[in-house]
């Protein structure tokens, strides 16, 4: 008998788990380009999308490093995981938020004036400006490491940095369905989609005018996911931007994600709670997690 309740408990054990790896990963699947449209289609959420700015730069991680990718991966389901793509001397592209190596290396001078083997050699700095023992990953190693799993990479390709390797290397490693490339300009977004037509594409929405530009810019708004200003706007704005069928993003980074807990939890909550915004962009996607997402 008691091994017999045993057996059923493990059943029961494992089918919860499964269940559990299913609502954490079965709806962020993007085996075409219309699964993340659908996927990030503005509609009735009870929760906001999180995106981990530079990965997310919590408790001593560096941001950009691969180790701060997969504790962000492994902790907040389905993450928008924002990435900065930066090509060295040399020609090869890798993930850094900033061109001057200063900022958050253990190195000096400027990265695009450096090649691989000597920028291979640096460690980064966490945000406190520790060194720590990280290394600044290449964004094929990105790639390779992102092609199996259960998440959807924001790509900040730098306006210095190729669009077209970019796409190549996202076509090339099956990263491509599961991908939003940040475009600086209309013109740029209007040169990514003629390169790759199904890709999804974020441009900057700072204003009703810039709204205007892209309503006439040919671009298909189902494919768009809107960077909107830090500070919150009118509802008018942001439904101004629903009614397009465009997602809107919203970043902390810089300003409520540098408060205490007690200070920024209902800050976070404000943001979510005006209706506007459906992803908060932050520094800090644990905690942003921890907040929206209650275990039960």
């Amino acid at each position: 008998m008691k091994t017999q309740t045993r057996q059923i408990i493990k059943i029961l054990l494992l089918a919860a788990f499964a269940h559990t790896a299913q609502a954490q990963t079965g709806d962020c699947k993007f085996a075409d380009a219309d699964a993340l449209k659908n996927y990030l289609k503005p509609g009735k959420r009870t929760k906001p999308l999180i995106m981990a700015h530079q990965g997310g730069t919590e408790d001593g991680f560096p941001g950009n490093s691969m180790a701060t990718f997969e504790r962000t991966y492994s902790k907040v389901p389905c993450v928008l995981l924002e990435i900065d793509v930066r090509a060295t001397a040399d020609s090869l592209l890798v993930i850094s938020h900033d061109d001057d190596l200063a900022l958050k290396t253990n190195g000096k001078g400027l990265l695009s004036k450096k090649k691989w083997k000597d920028i291979s050699r640096l460690r980064l700095k966490d945000p406190k400006g520790s060194m720590t023992e990280h290394a600044i990953p290449t964004f094929q190693e990105v790639l390779n490491w992102s092609a199996g799993k259960h998440l959807i990479l924001i790509i900040d390709k730098k306006p210095e940095t190729s669009i077209i390797r970019t796409i190549q290397m996202l076509q090339g490693t099956g990263n491509l369905y599961k991908s939003v490339l940040i475009c600086y300009s209309l013109k740029e977004a209007q040169l990514a989609h003629k390169l790759a037509p199904q890709l999804m594409l974020a441009v900057g929405f700072n204003s009703p005018e810039h709204i205007d530009a892209v309503e006439q810019s040919g671009l298909p708004f189902e494919q768009l996911l809107a960077l909107t200003p830090r500070e919150l706007q009118d509802g008018s704005f942001y439904q101004r931007i629903h009614d397009l069928s465009v997602t809107s993003s919203l970043g902390t980074d810089g300003n409520i994600d540098t408060l205490q807990t007690t200070e920024s939890k209902p800050l976070y909550q404000k943001i979510w709670e005006s209706g506007g915004p459906d992803i908060i962009c932050t520094d800090n996607p644990i905690l942003v997690q921890s907040i929206f997402y209650k275990k039960d």
